[in-house]
């Protein structure tokens, strides 16, 4: 099949099978759309923690962290994760161009900031075999012993990768960084044994596992802590909060998968109204299950209603939705 490392593939023939690949087996994602710097200097950690919005001194060489960024008005605009190269270098990873413009554009004495986008690949290999599909490609016992959100170096098919313990998924797995000029054998070795899969599949996955998709999400104007990521960005007071996100199933007539909003959202009016902003036919919730946010203090016992007429009997639900304690992503290999 071919590979293009600009493209965002919505799904490879069946969106559904490709999610279900990830839950029972593993499957292989493009994310190389995702935007990446490198900082580096005496001034690094102070820089890149201003930046990120959280405190970072605690992040040791190779770990990882996750981030919500706010404009001035405290609203969140994305999310990203920062990566712990040694003691005075980051690496910064994230879907929305803004922030990696906006790194560039914050050059400080003893600070450097360069730009990885353009040579970077990033692929993910998720699902409860993904450990064993990477073994047929090297010698991958360093990146077995991985904790959750740290990250090691391998050889896989004789390509230099950094590989991540982390995903998008709910399922354990890895985000794999390697040259884009070896992006397409890379590609081309890892699916000889994995499922590909696109962004339909990616979707529906995030969506079961309790993801927000800032596209999305923040498309409400919400403070993290309204998104449920307050302790992502503490510096945000959440004294004001007056909506929270949840998670739903409902019904509806047919819609086209991935599944946005119009891109005006208004908060809540109504007690028992919800703002759509994510949904999906989800495998294991066997219809339709998405994200809204409702107003606070919204206790459960009035029926919820969309203002948009889209969705219908819409139940509250555990979120996530699968994996509730979130266990999977973190356990051990087999």
């Amino acid at each position: 099949m071919a590979f293009d490392a600009s493209a965002l593939t919505p799904d490879f023939g069946d969106p559904t099978g490709e999610a279900r690949a990830c839950r029972a087996d593993c499957a292989l994602f493009d994310f190389s759309f995702l935007e990446r710097a490198r900082i580096s200097g005496k001034g690094a950690l102070d820089f890149v923690t201003a930046f990120a919005g959280r405190p970072l001194a605690h992040l040791q060489r190779n770990e990882i962290a996750y981030a919500v960024r706010v404009d001035f008005t405290g609203r969140a605009v994305s999310d990203l994760t920062v990566w712990r190269i040694g003691e005075e270098t980051f690496e910064i990873m994230s879907g929305r161009h803004q922030d990696i413009a906006d790194l560039l554009g914050r050059a400080v004495p003893d600070v450097s900031v360069e730009d990885l986008t353009d040579e970077s690949a990033v692929f993910s290999v998720q699902g409860p075999n993904a450990l064993n599909a990477l073994r047929r490609l090297g010698d991958v016992r360093a990146i077995g012993q991985l904790r959750y959100f740290t990250f090691g170096q391998v050889l896989l098919g004789d390509i230099p990768c950094t590989a991540g313990r982390l995903g998008y998924t709910g399922e354990p797995g890895f985000e794999i960084i390697a040259s884009r000029t070896k992006a397409k054998d890379l590609w081309h070795a890892l699916a000889k044994d994995v499922r590909p899969a696109g962004f339909i599949a990616a979707d529906i996955l995030r969506i079961e596992a309790g993801f927000v998709l800032f596209a999305n999400e923040f498309l409400l104007p919400v403070s993290p802590a309204e998104a449920g990521l307050g302790r992502f960005h503490p510096g945000v007071k959440s004294a004001h909060a007056t909506v929270r996100l949840i998670s739903f199933r409902a019904e509806a007539n047919a819609l086209k998968f991935p599944w946005r909003p119009n891109s005006t959202l208004n908060r809540p009016i109504e007690m028992n109204s919800i703002i759509v902003t994510s949904a999906c036919n989800s495998i294991v919730a066997g219809g339709i299950l998405g994200f809204g946010y409702v107003r606070e203090g919204y206790d459960g016992t009035m029926p919820l209603r969309d203002p948009t007429d889209i969705f219908r009997n819409i139940r509250r639900t555990a979120q996530p939705f699968y994996d509730t304690k979130k266990h999977r992503p973190r356990q051990a290999w087999c």
